[in-house]
């Protein structure tokens, strides 16, 4: 019966995850995220500024250093604008999604404070899963699926940066099952994508948007399967899963 409940619980937020866009607030950061990784990523970084040629093995373009250090600053601020529409995301889910009174420019304010621990443990848990799977696969797995509610932690409540990633290790060694499933998916699925894109041989500026398009997909429902998981499994007991109760209603 256990196991059961497990399995249902994994499924239950995986599928949240997939059909998350749905969400007015998930397909606004859908949007924001694509809109970054294919003008600022493609367009400015690889077209307008030339370093592409680079990825294609064409050494025709030679960039001068101040074309690299606005490509360098370019690639910085889409990272940047893509981590925060996430953090924004996670912040309404966790203090708005339920309110009546819902102001955006505190919203925005709030987000921007809880910004700097989001954007720390989103680059933690990143380069802890890249490197586990450059080594070997399953410890990057183990230590990717153990560190993915960092994000969560380091929003919910006052916790600090420190604190949100013992806390994510926690929960994870809780619900070890749900937690290794919703990231192994989550992780064939981003592989999938990659292969997809790769195999359709089509011009360089749609390859370019269909990355953005299923890449953006991927972070806002893997971030909202993830945070489901969490929300679920940290609040339920306690009766406060403001989120998980909102959803249930309306399901």
């Amino acid at each position: 019966m256990k196991e059961q409940s497990r399995i249902r619980s994994a499924l239950y937020s995986l599928v949240y995850g997939l059909k998350s866009l749905s969400e007015l607030s998930s397909f606004f950061a859908f949007l924001s995220i694509t809109l970054t990784i294919f003008l600022l990523g493609f367009i400015v970084i690889f077209k307008y500024l030339g370093l592409g040629a680079f990825l294609n093995g064409s050494f025709i373009f030679t960039p001068s250093m101040t074309t690299i250090i606005v490509g360098e600053v370019v690639f910085v601020v889409s990272f940047l604008l893509v981590v925060f529409s996430l953090t924004a995301l996670f912040y309404y889910k966790l203090y708005y999604l339920v309110s009546s009174n819902l102001n955006v420019v505190s919203l925005i304010k709030s987000s921007l404070s809880a910004f700097p621990k989001f954007l720390i443990a989103t680059f933690i848990q990143a380069i802890i899963s890249i490197i586990g799977l450059i080594v070997l696969v399953i410890p990057g797995i183990y230590y990717g699926s153990s560190f993915m509610f960092s994000n969560f932690f380091s929003i919910y409540g006052n916790s600090t940066l420190h604190s949100a990633i013992l806390n994510s290790r926690n929960l994870a060694k809780g619900i070890r099952f749900e937690s290794l499933f919703v990231f192994v998916i989550y992780l064939v699925l981003l592989f999938v994508f990659v292969y997809l894109v790769s195999s359709f041989n089509l011009p360089e500026v749609y390859s370019a948007l269909l990355y953005s398009i299923l890449i953006s997909y991927w972070l806002i429902s893997y971030s909202n399967a993830a945070f489901n998981l969490a929300d679920k499994n940290v609040n339920e007991l306690s009766g406060r899963s403001s989120m998980y109760r909102k959803m249930l209603n309306s399901g």
